[in-house]
This record gives structure tokens, C-alpha cells and sequence, in this order.
């Protein structure tokens, strides 16, 4: 059974401990790295979604995090380990984003993932190197 977990960087390193837990394996992964075009990092106050499966032990099959401004948002290091684990953590950073009042969402992904982007509203606004950056504008109330 999936199970979408939720995690707020903290200050504290203590109360860090699953999600870095959780993530540690991927973030030290070369062939991950190379895949999302560059290091994992976090902040304090960075939101982060991980999906996972049930087992033997909790087995992370996406994640993503959210970086919330005053005026927009932007998604970061969205991650799926299997085709299409990512959507509930993309789905999960609108809901944020709108939650916050953002005016706009911005992801920077392969051009090979537009598909996605576009079915959930968002626009390709530029070439960054071999990435696309992506964009999605909220109305208000939408």
C-alpha cells in the first residue's frame, strides 16, 4: 500500500532524522544526482513529500520537495523511482502551493517529462541547458 508522507525541514536536526533517514540512500546516489542534474539539498523550512510502499521495511518509490515564497513556489528534486510514483508528490505541491497563495509554481525538469507538466496546467518557459524550466500559473481561487 502507498502511503504519502509528509516532512517540514526543521532547525533542529533531531526532528530531521526520517526524513533524512528516508532520503539518505538517494541523495548520496551518483546515478540519482546525474538524473535530477544536480545535489540534493534541503533548508530549514523546505516542505518535502515521500511516497512509500509497505514491506519489510518502508521502500521509498518517490519524492519531491517544495520551496514556498511569498509570491510563488517552487517544486524541487521531484524523483520516482518507478513510472509515475511522482504524481501524488507533484499533486500534493499544488495543493500546497495554493494553500500558501502562491501566484505561480515553477519546476525545472527533462523536456522528455513535459507530458506530465502539461496535463497538470503548466507551461515550458525556457531551455536550461539540457532542462526545461516549467511553469504554472495560479488564478485566484483556482
Amino acid at each position: 500500500m502507498m502511503e504519502l508522507l509528509e516532512f517540514k525541514h526543521e532547525n533542529d536536526p533531531a526532528r530531521n532524522r526520517e526524513l533524512f533517514g528516508l532520503l539518505g540512500e538517494y541523495a548520496a546516489s551518483s546515478s540519482i544526482r546525474e538524473k535530477l542534474g544536480g545535489v540534493i539539498s534541503s533548508e530549514p523550512g523546505r516542505l518535502w513529500f515521500i511516497t512509500t510502499e509497505e514491506g519489510k521495511a518502508k521502500r521509498v518509490t518517490a519524492f519531491g520537495s517544495i520551496r514556498l515564497g511569498k509570491e510563488g513556489a517552487n517544486i524541487l528534486h521531484l524523483y520516482a523511482l518507478e513510472e509515475g510514483a511522482d504524481v501524488p508528490v507533484l499533486e500534493r505541491c499544488l495543493e500546497r502551493a495554493r494553500e500558501n497563495g502562491a501566484t505561480h509554481l515553477t519546476t525545472t525538469d527533462f523536456w522528455t517529462r513535459k507530458e506530465l507538466y502539461l496535463r497538470y496546467g503548466f507551461a515550458p518557459v525556457r531551455k536550461i541547458g539540457r532542462f526545461v524550466r516549467f511553469k504554472k500559473e495560479f488564478e485566484r481561487g483556482d
